[in-house]
């Protein structure tokens, strides 16, 4: 069978994998198939987060102080997809160090990101026309970044490699972009919206008359 995190073939039946050390003991049936679809996937990663509420809600909150960091911020994020792997796979809690250990893959991953921006941002020169194709060279390139910061990969094998699993597990591909889009901007809106309630407090503390 098809390891589902790493995607080496292991033995079936087998209670780790020999290639990237995953736990496929805490894995469902479903899961541990080539066939496996995004629902399954979606299902697990809510499954994840919660049994490991506590720990990935404290990570989280150190990552978005930490995320505003300009060009660090590259490693933190690499620290804690990392660190989402691991506890994805079953190889350990999530805990806040984790965002400060993954400076080994930053000099591939700032190259890689740096390459993808100076394409995005020459698109956007073109209208629409650029918007639109800003949208699927993303999608096509986001698979990349999890292969620098997994494996520890350059740019170039990064590139060749997010586009072979685009095309082999295009729809899954396409559903975990489109959903994982829709979920950050619910998140980034009720950020906005749970802003305004503490501005107002604040207003009324400092304009006593009101």
């Amino acid at each position: 069978m098809q390891c589902p995190y790493c995607k080496e073939e292991v033995i079936d039946g087998a209670l780790k994998c020999m290639h990237c050390c995953s736990d496929l003991t805490l894995l469902p049936k479903a899961m541990k198939t080539e066939a496996t679809d995004f629902g399954v996937m979606l299902n697990v990663a809510f499954i994840v987060w919660k049994e490991n509420l506590g720990d990935l809600v404290i990570m989280t909150l150190v990552f978005l102080l930490l995320c505003w960091v300009p060009i660090a911020n590259i490693g933190f994020i690499a620290g804690y997809t990392r660190s989402l792997l691991k506890v994805a796979r079953g190889q350990g809690k999530s805990q806040v160090g984790d965002l400060f250990n993954a400076w080994d893959c930053f000099t591939n991953l700032f190259i890689y990101v740096l390459i993808n921006l100076t394409i995005i941002f020459s698109l956007y020169l073109v209208s629409l026309p650029g918007a639109l194709a800003t949208f699927a060279l993303v999608f096509i390139l986001a698979p990349g970044t999890f292969r620098i910061i997994d494996k520890g990969r350059g740019a170039s094998d990064a590139y060749r490699w997010c586009f072979e699993t685009s095309q082999a597990k295009f729809i899954n591909w396409l559903f975990a972009y489109l959903v994982g889009n829709i979920i950050a901007g619910i998140g980034i809106v009720a950020l906005f919206i749970g802003g305004h309630p503490h501005r107002a407090f604040g207003a009324v503390v400092h304009h006593p008359a009101v």
